[in-house]
């Protein structure tokens, strides 16, 4: 039959895991099944800073917070998963994200989509502070990061962040990583006394290295941190305001960082836990003109496994 050929087809995939790892540090849990049920918080701001017409300028905007309710239904480590929104299913959320992850112990990746008009703030123009309320920036950004993991033998995202492993003993890990932020940022005319609407467009593609840890408390609690600064290596940038396209400066080194922590308690049968991961994008010269976007997702989770 299919489900026994899938069921073979899974077992030994997870033999073929298991014997590259080190199972004094990382084993798969017991049970077949596991389903778990999360709620996601994130959260996106934009802060900038430099001359605009011969005057200092500064703003600081943040985006409305969203959350999603969802829930997994995975068997050996094959997951099925949804998650809803309900103030987009009411109408009262105009923003959207899309995401998709992939934790592996020796390699991983995660990929966000973000589109956003509720971004509103503050914004200082020559000693003159504005208010500047949604609608008036409009932003869109595609964030992807990747990691390689050294010791990956011994270490285990996946017990981090997706329960699919558990890890026995404390162990870090010395982490390469590779980023890339796309986007584009639309402000209206009139945004700002006597500021024509602009359109920024950036493509950015930055490497880097950093390390990880997993610290383990008496086999039930899993604590992860970790850390990847990375260097912009590639950058192409365009600057429209009004009808005009202006300079875009660049200072070496642009940076991209990305941070991940979570906390796990596992029992006999369950598990419940948060994690978060938190990207940020820094480009240009705060004399001429800065932009940092700060992009940062959040997940409380429950699940048990049968």
């Amino acid at each position: 039959m299919i489900l026994n050929r899938i069921d073979s087809v899974l077992a030994a995939r997870e033999e073929r895991t298991k014997a590259k790892n080190d199972t004094a540090y990382i084993a798969k849990p017991g049970q077949k099944w596991t389903i778990k049920l999360r709620g996601n918080v994130s959260g996106t701001a934009l802060y900038a800073k430099g001359m605009m017409d011969d005057s200092r300028f500064r703003g600081e905007l943040e985006a409305e917070m969203r959350s999603t309710l969802g829930t997994t239904v995975s068997y050996r480590g094959l997951s099925l998963g949804f998650s809803i929104n309900p103030a987009k299913l009411s109408g009262r959320s105009q923003d959207n994200e899309f995401s998709l992850s992939s934790y592996g112990n020796r390699m991983g990746a995660d990929l966000v989509y973000t589109s956003t008009k509720t971004l509103k703030g503050t914004a200082e123009l020559g000693g003159n502070e504005h208010g500047i309320g949604a609608g008036m920036v409009d932003m869109k950004m595609i964030q992807a990061n990747a990691y390689y993991v050294f010791s990956h033998s011994r270490f285990s995202f996946p017990a981090a962040f997706t329960q699919s492993q558990v890890q026995l003993r404390s162990k870090g890990s010395w982490l390469l990583g590779l980023s890339a932020f796309t986007g584009r940022i639309d402000t209206e005319a009139g945004m700002l006394p006597g500021i024509s609407k602009a359109r920024l467009q950036t493509v950015n593609v930055a490497i880097g290295g950093g390390y990880a840890y997993n610290f383990v408390i008496k086999r039930k609690w899993l604590l992860h941190l970790s850390a990847i600064p990375h260097v912009v290596v590639f950058s192409r940038n365009k600057l429209t305001a009004g009808d005009t396209r202006q300079h875009t400066p660049y200072r070496f080194p642009s940076l991209i960082n990305v941070g991940r922590i979570a906390a796990v308690r596992n029992f006999k049968h369950s598990f419940i836990g948060l994690s978060a991961v938190i990207n940020l994008w820094h480009h240009g010269d705060s004399d001429e003109m800065m932009i940092e976007s700060l992009k940062w997702r959040a997940r409380l989770f429950y699940g048990f496994r049968f």
